[in-house]
């Protein structure tokens, strides 16, 4: 059997993707130490994500952690290196998220009613379509139960 839902949020970086849902009810570091700039695989000892890997992936978590050098991390690993997530999606995205996904060109979203690191789950197929930064974002969740 398979559900539906749609979240509505606001678009901090423009873009549209798709793909397998990562989810952390824990704060994220993209720094290049946190997470591996030639792998995506996350090193942040006590995280519950840490050993998973966020290439490719819509990366679901509250907000960020860590020194402003996460902006770059996220430029670096979504565009240079192509280890990072499709997308992120957030409670509250970070300025310094929003800058290292603008520069990497992967859509960021926050500003959603319903609390996204509840609502979708590691494994969820998520679809992104965030258009233009301020306005709606349109968030489709297909859980496969």
């Amino acid at each position: 059997m398979t559900t539906t839902k749609t979240l509505k949020g606001v678009t901090r970086s423009e873009g549209t993707a798709e793909g397998e849902a990562l989810v952390s009810s824990q704060l994220i570091s993209h720094f290049m130490y946190d997470i591996e700039n030639d792998t995506g695989i996350i090193r942040m000892v006590n995280h519950e994500l840490n050993g998973k890997c966020v290439t490719n992936k819509i990366l679901v978590y509250p907000s960020v952690i860590g020194p402003t050098g996460g902006a770059s991390g996220l430029f670096l690993k979504s565009k240079i290196t192509k280890v990072g997530p499709k997308a992120i999606i957030c409670r509250r995205v970070d300025p310094i998220d929003i800058a290292g996904a603008l520069a990497g060109e992967i859509p960021a979203v926050d500003g959603f009613r319903e609390d996204p690191v509840k609502e979708i789950e590691t494994g969820d197929w998520v679809e992104v379509k965030a258009e233009k930064i301020g306005g709606e974002a349109i968030i489709k969740i297909t859980r496969k139960s």
